[in-house]
């Protein structure tokens, strides 16, 4: 368990970084060393190692490059062959190797001793800039020529945090890049320390980790960064000639670059330029503070570095790459974890250009989900080898710094990547108090109290509130003004394909049967798409549900707490004993879901029992409305088409639909009605669409007409917003109860302009605690028909309805207090007052 754990994280922190989709191919067998270089490169005066210094076989497309300590490993396929050693600022050093040559050579390269002559440069204005702008032709003129090409790839990740080495990930692939289908790649051997031991059963991906930075737009965190080479790159970036230096006796052009424009998403650092080629020879970047990332990392301090050549012929690739991450995670102002930092060192040799590929890498339509797949004869290795330290199923790869060798001697399986990066703040607290365990909290619970009017797919398909979830038996919690306390136990059980669930509760409140509540569910995959699921279920639930509150586990949760601190209760109840069978099945291309469901309930009215409170508060409570009370049975189906999506962290593009019907004819119903409801989610990026964060507007329309004699069980909702919690979806001046209705249309919209204010008016607090200003509005009326507002004057049921439409527009500063608190200011349009509340949601 401690294993997969410790794993699990390690892939957490990994794969934000690994954005390439990458896809299957066949096995390819392992390359035939005819001799192993082994070594140093040096300084010839100094006798200081050379990092990085690139080593390459003279007319191929073979190299390595040297560790932090100077040391390589070369691998020779045939005999004799030339080594030419690469280091800018000396001369290269080139020598024959035979048969006779012993293994281990170092080279000891010359600083250049060339007189550098003023730099001549044709052209007007700022020199770095025409140079850079020579470059960008001349990449111009072979660019388009690259249309694919294979490559052997080497990745080692290590995993640190503030004080020592984690883990050590390795991986040996063959990865593969096609101009307009991207990258995929064939792992064929990977390992890492022990505490990774499972790493072999899964392919780790190694070459779609690499950037390209020659390329014209470069992809970091989800953003498309505008590349130093980009078309475009004079009007995003200023470049100044900083120095020159010498590389076999001609001048190397190092190049200042910095951005134009603040907010534009751009690099910072330095780029070499070989003169008469006008070619980039490395390249030493890191974004700039625009860079926008996930709310969790609290600071990412990032800086890559990459070496090209040609290897003799026209294109310029990457020989390496190497890349410092340090990252600062922060999931709340209640859990933060220890720095992150991760370093990886790359190899890149044995290019294939513009040979045919596979053409099952890409599969039939050119898509595939899968990162990285793992060939026939993948092995890993689950131990350090003393003889050959750098092999990995068929190296030798970079040497390992004497820190990471360090740690693939001493790590053992019980250091656990989860140990190492322990969480902090309260729950850090809690959890060395000995309050909390792994998996011991967690907000789950009774999914079988679905609210009586949704109609998406049934009991068991929402999760509803519980203040704790333990593992095993998971007992619930809550509190409302109908049940009173509600403790309750639910029991998870798997029987083969079956999963099963059962739950019990007692109430405090009531009085006689609804004392007690009781039900379950049981799901059964019919096939890959279908499952089939029913569940019962007996008491007390809400009698309409909160769409807009991410969940219903959180709504109930959020609602408990406010009804304790002596707050009005949002829910109204009802009393419910119902059975719901229904069969769901999912198709793809489009992305479509589909739901029927038949339901058989009998409703009955419940009474408000408690007007309790925590804090002694003298506030009244509201009475429960009765329901119309019978058996209401019925027929609905849900189709959902598009990305489910999560507000604030994940784009949401959806279109809902269900329609319910009901009539005596049909199995005897008490009640003759048809229910139609639609709702769509989109999200429209709007400026800055480069950020891995663009500024975005998101847009609800919610509506729903009804025909026959609703009842009220099933009117529509508008959602208020009366507890220090302002969801989107919600409307933020209307206090306490929701609109509601026979029919109701409503439109929300909300852009976030995100850090975007403050960096133009170069404010840097603010932007470096990520808060962000939100400008939302929202729109809605219900009705109610004349004959069915008489009907329930006169049963004395009263429910609050908008007669005109409802209009709102608010300002919203988010990311607060650590990303825990939002405040809005919302203006309604159609009456006096301002509203103004402090927000617990929390988007990241």
């Amino acid at each position: 368990m401690a294993r997969r754990t410790a794993l699990r994280l390690f892939y957490l922190v990994l794969l934000p970084l690994l954005p390439l989709a990458v896809g299957p191919a066949a096995a390819h067998a392992q390359d035939t060393t005819a001799a192993l270089l082994e070594g140093r490169v040096v300084d010839a005066e100094t006798g200081d190692p050379l990092p990085q210094a690139n080593l390459r076989v003279a007319d191929t497309y073979q190299g390595t490059i040297t560790n932090v300590d100077g040391q390589y490993t070369l691998a020779l396929d045939s005999l004799p062959a030339t080594i030419v050693v690469r280091y800018v600022g000396y001369e290269s050093a080139r020598r024959r190797i035979t048969t006779d040559t012993p293994p281990r050579q170092t080279f000891r390269l010359a600083p250049s001793t060339v007189q550098m002559d003023e730099v001549q440069v044709t052209g007007s204005g700022n020199p770095g800039e025409t140079i850079m702008r020579r470059v960008i032709e001349n990449k111009q003129a072979w660019w388009p020529a690259l249309k694919r090409y294979s490559v052997e790839a080497y990745n080692r990740f290590t995993l640190a945090n503030d004080t020592t080495i984690v883990a050590v990930a390795e991986s040996q692939t063959t990865a593969f890049w096609d101009a307009e289908r991207g990258t995929r790649e064939v792992v064929r051997s990977q390992r890492g320390t022990a505490n990774l031991q499972g790493i072999a059963e899964s392919a780790l991906p190694a070459a779609a980790t690499v950037l390209n930075l020659y390329e014209d737009n470069v992809g970091v965190f989800g953003n498309q960064m505008v590349g130093v080479t980009h078309p475009d790159a004079l009007d995003y970036y200023d470049f100044t000639l900083d120095t020159t230096r010498a590389i076999d006796g001609r001048q190397a052009f190092r190049i200042e670059v910095e951005p134009a424009n603040r907010l534009s998403s751009t690099f910072r650092g330095t780029v070499t330029v070989l003169d008469s080629t006008y070619a980039l020879l490395e390249a030493q970047l890191r974004p700039t503070p625009s860079l926008s990332t996930s709310r969790v990392l609290k600071e990412v301090d990032i800086t890559f570095e990459q070496q090209f050549s040609n290897f003799g012929g026209p294109y310029w690739l990457p020989v390496d790459f190497r890349a410092r991450r340090d990252l600062d995670v922060q999931l709340s102002a209640l859990i933060s974890l220890s720095d992150i930092r991760i370093r990886q060192v790359s190899r890149l040799n044995g290019y294939q250009i513009n040979e045919p590929l596979p053409d099952s890498l890409y599969g039939a339509d050119g898509e595939t989900d899968e990162v990285a797949v793992r060939a026939d004869s993948t092995v890993g290795i689950p131990a350090l080898s003393s003889a050959q330290p750098d092999s990995l199923g068929g190296g030798p790869f970079v040497p390992y710094s004497q820190d990471e060798q360090t740690a693939y001697e001493q790590i053992d399986s019980t250091d656990t990547v989860q140990n190492a990066f322990d969480p902090g703040g309260l729950y850090g607290w809690l959890q060395d108090l000995g309050l909390v365990e792994e998996g011991g909290i967690s907000f789950g619970g009774d999914a079988d109290e679905t609210a009586a009017s949704d109609t998406t797919d049934g009991a068991g398909d929402e999760a509803t509130a519980s203040f704790v979830d333990v593992e095993g038996g998971l007992p619930i919690l809550r509190f409302n003004r109908v049940e009173g306390g509600h403790v309750g136990l639910r029991l998870d059980l798997g029987v083969g394909p079956l999963a099963v669930t059962g739950r019990a509760g007692y109430n405090t409140g009531p009085s006689g049967s609804t004392q007690w509540s009781y039900g379950g569910d049981a799901t059964l995959p019919l096939g890959d798409n279908t499952t089939l699921s029913a569940g019962y279920h007996y008491g007390i639930e809400p009698r309409y549900r909160a769409r807009s509150r991410i969940a219903p586990l959180w709504a109930r949760l959020s609602n408990s707490l406010w009804t304790l601190a002596g707050a009005p209760d949002y829910f109204d109840y009802l009393g419910n004993e119902r059975l719901r069978v229904s069969v769901r099945r999912a198709f793809s291309g489009p992305d479509l879901d589909l739901a029927l469901q038949f339901r058989t309930e009998r409703h009955f009215s419940v009474r408000k029992t408690t007007g309790y409170n925590a804090l002694g508060r003298s506030v009244t409570q509201p009475a429960n409305p009765s329901v119309d009370a019978g058996q209401l049975r019925s027929v609905a189906l849900t189709a959902t088409l598009g990305d489910g999506g999560l507000l604030g962290v994940l784009p949401i593009n959806r279109l809902q639909g269900s329609v319910e019907h009901s009539d005596p004819g049909l199995a005897a119903s008490d009640f003759d009605f048809t229910r139609v409801e639609a709702v769509a989610d989109a999200r429209i990026e709007t400026f800055f669409q480069r950020r891995f964060r663009p500024n975005a507007l998101d847009l609800r329309v919610d509506a729903g007409a009804s025909f026959g004699a609703l009842p009220l069980q099933r009117f529509g909702v508008i959602e208020a917003s009366p507890q220090p919690y302002t969801p989107f979806g919600a409307l933020r001046t209307l206090d306490d109860r929701p609109y509601q209705g026979e029919h109701h249309v409503a439109l929300f919209w909300e852009h976030n302009f995100r850090t975007v204010p403050f960096e133009l008016l170069g404010w840097q607090a603010p932007v470096e605690q990520d808060i962000e200003l939100l400008l939302h509005g929202g729109h809605g009326r219900t009705w109610i028909d004349d004959g069915t507002e008489q009907r329930l004057r006169r049963r004395g049921t009263a429910v609050q309805r908008a007669d005109g439409f409802h209009h709102e527009v608010g300002l919203s500063v988010n990311g607060l207090l650590e990303d825990t608190l939002r405040l809005d200011l919302t203006k309604r349009l159609d009456a006096s007052g301002l509203s103004v509340g402090v927000s617990l949601l929390r988007f990241w």
